[in-house]
């Protein structure tokens, strides 16, 4: 049993180990190098903003979720043209989240596309994808909510021209919940 319970320690000690390292590496590429010159040459109110297809794939999501999500994303402070795409892939729970669906049917910034039945969250993704015409696309998981200034942080950085693909820092709701939420 003595065998068992070091191999633990050393599994355990060796992941904790790793994941510091590898956030410290995250932390340290995600400081900002350089300004961009097209914010420091022009000012961020003189630059052309892109348009931005925002994709919201979602299954049997819970309402509440999918309603702070949607919220966060109406409420960018984004002055390009934002649309977005809340796409349900054939949810069992239609009739929960119908309400959610209703609240933004209205806003031409959201289209609101059911599929007949569920082919997977990648399929729904590429199924709006090939339709869409924005400048840029932006994957949004239906249980995240958005920082009000997400789509202009990402569109400004999109804008450098050695910037090929970016994404936000994600932070988990429930990261102070348990020991393995904190672990994680």
């Amino acid at each position: 049993m003595d065998l068992l319970a070091t191999t633990s320690a050393v599994a355990v000690s060796s992941y904790a180990l790793l994941s510091t390292v590898y956030k410290s590496a995250q932390a340290l590429y995600a400081q900002p190098a350089n300004t961009s010159s097209l914010q420091t040459d022009m000012g961020q109110s003189e630059v052309a903003l892109p348009s931005v297809d925002v994709i919201v794939p979602c299954f049997n999501e819970d309402p509440n979720t999918l309603s702070k999500c949607l919220e966060s994303i109406a409420g960018q402070d984004y002055g390009g043209r934002l649309q977005v795409y809340v796409v349900d892939d054939g949810s069992a729970n239609r009739d929960v989240v119908g309400p959610v669906h209703d609240l933004y049917a209205n806003d031409p910034r959201f289209s609101i596309i059911l599929l007949a039945k569920n082919v997977g969250k990648r399929k729904a993704q590429i199924a709006v994808i090939r339709s869409s015409s924005g400048n840029l696309v932006l994957n949004v998981d239906s249980d995240t909510i958005l920082a009000a200034d997400v789509v202009k942080k990402l569109a400004l950085k999109m804008q450098e021209p050695e910037v090929g693909a970016a994404m936000g820092q994600l932070i988990a709701s429930n990261r102070s919940q348990t020991w393995l939420t904190k672990l994680i």
